[in-house]
């Protein structure tokens, strides 16, 4: 199985970071009796590519290690090389591609080594103790039985009841995920899974009217929604590893209800996983089959749809492969009756398929140039003359976000490539300022609490950053500015909801800031008003920064993977004057790197092909820096 080498352009962080690990266990791990020549070669090798990560070009003799002495390594530090080197030199196997560099695991025969690491008879692991630092497995075990019992009480019926009436008002019409007739009066009668009901509240506590409500105990204090959420979430995913729901349609809805929730760097990957477990359910107990006995859209059949639907979502937001293939279902899928209104999911479904689509654009077979250039539906052509009233001006304010998001995403080929009057371009560009009209103004405030609204403002936000690199003309490059900053102050006040939204906001900080820093070189003659280039020497073009990203010199380039793609290099701060030419031609290469890294952030972020995650240092704070 090959393992999965990261290069980052912050080498001297992540070097730091993992070195501190690595002390603190290396020493414990080698010594250990009894284990294996064969595994404590690979323990040796192990711990030589987290030393490794240092800059290109420092010489073994400048580092000092307290491992290095034990271990007796003294040679070149290139990463990539000495990497490929000890890890992969017999096999000849070496893997590099635009996500990053794979080394295989096996033996050079083809054939895994019985006497090989194995994660779980390991007697210390790396994994465990990089995450938990140096916590006991007595305190972790502690902290996770503590978790569960907490999870196995309701919660206050003032947070209950004003939580779940939120749900029901402002999700469920999306998704119809549960069956609110039978939980209602299951609810009513204190029957109801506790486990789904905090569920149900992880999910509606991300909405605005429901900050007064969330206490976690009578008497406990108000908290955050994301001090709420992450104290739910924690005892629910402990809740459902341990198997303590019993009923499996109910898990299935839990799991699916915590896919909603986005958290942390490897929120997404942990979203994408609860939703594939529910899915898994759902296959186990025949819900994508047809049945004699079974009615054509009962709350059984709503379920599954719902799930197909969130596979969609979560493909789009992580950058992954669809898990539901439509050949496998024996469902006939919904299918709009025109003599009846369509609802706020008929919707939905609809827009999610359009999106199912439009991932076919991104699948490894298609071609990477070619998007969706003609017969694409407008949205009152998917919304129809004929709708319920759930759909109100929220509920389409929603729905429009969605479908716009679903534009952006339409138009498949990177900057370079793409000709600027082609007919997904200019949906893309068109796309992007109703997402931001919507949130901004029309809905402001009061959009049901999903992720893909942070998504969408996030894929905005994206496209208004790729303008701004390839705009000739000061109106152009003006006005993209305007809509990254705008973009930019909607997610920050996101953030109190939204992760995600976080994240990105510093990523779009970090452009505005390295556009400013790199502004003399990208005035205009404003009195002239005529086209006019950007100057190429004081801010790189999104080609070149692609062209760049796609070589295979990411590692000696400083690339890695950050959002699906690569880390921003650090930029050295200009302190006073200088003088030296040699000094202003680095500082100036600094800044062009740094502007080339988030060219390719962003670009990465509207590419479906590729997984997204926030493991770079510019999406992290300085306490999650601290805890990682």
């Amino acid at each position: 199985m090959p393992i999965y080498i990261r290069t980052a352009s912050n080498l001297q962080w992540w070097s730091e970071e993992l070195s501190h690990v690595v002390t603190r266990n290396a020493a414990a791990i080698l010594s250990t009796q009894g284990l294996s020549q064969i595994r404590r070669k690979l323990f040796r090798e192990i711990i030589l590519s987290v030393l490794l990560f240092v800059p290109t070009g420092v010489s073994s003799q400048t580092v000092h290690h307290p491992l290095w002495a034990a271990l007796g390594q003294r040679r070149d530090l290139n990463p990539e090389a000495v990497i490929r080197e000890k890890l992969d030199g017999a096999s000849g196997r070496r893997f590099r591609d635009r996500i990053g560099l794979w080394i295989s695991s096996q033996s050079s025969d083809g054939h895994g080594d019985d006497t090989a690491f194995d994660v779980n008879t390991a007697p210390v692991s790396l994994s465990f103790t990089q995450s938990q630092h140096s916590q006991s497995v007595a305190s972790l075990l502690q902290e996770r039985y503590s978790s569960a019992v907490n999870a196995c009480h309701r919660l206050p019926s003032s947070t209950r009841d004003q939580l779940i009436a939120i749900f029901f008002s402002r999700i469920h019409p999306i998704l119809p995920l549960i069956d609110q007739e039978s939980f209602l009066r299951a609810y009513s009668h204190g029957s109801a899974s506790v486990f789904l009901e905090r569920a149900i509240c992880l999910v509606a506590a991300k909405d605005q009217a429901a900050s007064s409500f969330l206490r976690t105990s009578i008497n406990g204090p108000l908290s955050t929604s994301r001090q709420f959420c992450s104290e739910i979430y924690t005892g629910l995913v402990v809740a459902m590893d341990a198997g303590l729901e019993s009923d499996r349609i109910t898990r299935i809805r839990s799991l699916a209800l915590m896919s909603l929730h986005c958290e942390g760097h490897e929120s997404s990957e942990a979203a994408s996983m609860h939703l594939c477990r529910a899915i898994h359910e759902a296959q186990t107990a025949g819900l994508h089959l047809n049945r004699p006995d079974r009615v054509h859209g009962d709350s059984l059949s709503r379920l599954f749809w719902c799930l197909w639907t969130l596979d969609k979502m979560h493909a789009s937001i992580g950058g992954r492969p669809v898990l539901l293939a439509d050949r496998d279902i024996g469902l006939r899928k919904p299918i709009v009756n025109t003599s009846h209104p369509r609802t706020t999911f008929d919707v939905w479904f609809a827009i999610s398929d359009l999106l199912s689509t439009v991932i076919s654009f991104y699948r490894p077979s298609a071609d990477p140039t070619v998007g969706w250039e003609t017969n694409f539906p407008s949205f009152e052509e998917i919304m129809g003359d004929n709708f319920g009233e759930e759909l109100d001006f929220t509920m389409l304010g929603f729905l429009e976000v969605y479908y716009h998001a679903v534009a952006i995403l339409s138009c498949r080929s990177r900057m370079p490539d793409r000709p600027q009057n082609s007919n997904s371009s200019i949906r893309q560009g068109l796309a992007a300022v109703r997402i931001h009209s919507i949130v901004a103004t029309e809905c402001a405030q009061d959009l049901p609490p999903l992720p893909i609204i942070p998504y969408a403002l996030s894929l905005s936000m994206s496209v208004s950053y790729q303008q701004f690199r390839s705009s000739r003309l000061i109106t152009h490059f003006n006005r993209a500015k305007a809509s990254l900053q705008a973009c930019c102050s909607l997610l920050e006040s996101m953030g109190i909801y939204w992760y995600s939204a976080e994240a990105m906001a510093r990523l779009g900080r970090r452009a505005l800031r390295e556009i400013d820093v790199a502004k003399p070189g990208l005035q205009r003659s404003q009195e002239q008003g005529v086209r006019q280039l950007m100057d190429p020497g004081s801010i790189p073009s999104v080609s070149d920064a692609v062209t760049t990203a796609s070589t295979a010199q990411l590692a000696a380039d400083d690339y890695s993977p950050g959002v699906s793609g690569c880390v921003p290099a650090p930029v050295a701060p200009l302190e006073g004057p200088t003088d030296s030419p040699t000094e202003l031609h680095r500082v100036e290469e600094n800044r062009q790197s740094a502007l080339e890294d988030i060219d390719v952030l962003f670009g990465d972020f509207l590419d479906l092909s590729l997984p997204t995650n926030f493991w770079d240092p510019v999406f992290l704070t300085e306490e999650d820096k601290g805890s990682t």
